[in-house]
């Protein structure tokens, strides 16, 4: 993913970079209470559960995560 800020990763984009669908992600995050969260500590969650993802990747997925569940996107 060269910029986060220009696009939102297509679905495609998030599984060839990350190794998971978004879907997949989404679920993950559900499990684990994130819809109560504030956006740092999905972001966060990431670190402790999927360190293998660029700082990134962490924060386009948790965005993503963010508006699909209707939670706020900081700026």
């Amino acid at each position: 993913m060269s910029d986060a800020t220009s696009h939102t990763p297509s679905d495609r984009d998030v599984l060839e970079g990350t190794g998971r669908h978004p879907d997949e992600w989404f679920a993950f995050l559900d499990m684990a209470g994130a819809t109560k969260w504030p956006h740092a500590d999905i972001v966060g969650w990431f670190a402790t559960n999927a360190d293998h993802l660029s700082a990134e990747w962490a924060e386009s997925v948790s965005a993503r995560y963010a508006a699909a569940r209707g939670l706020p996107i900081p700026q």
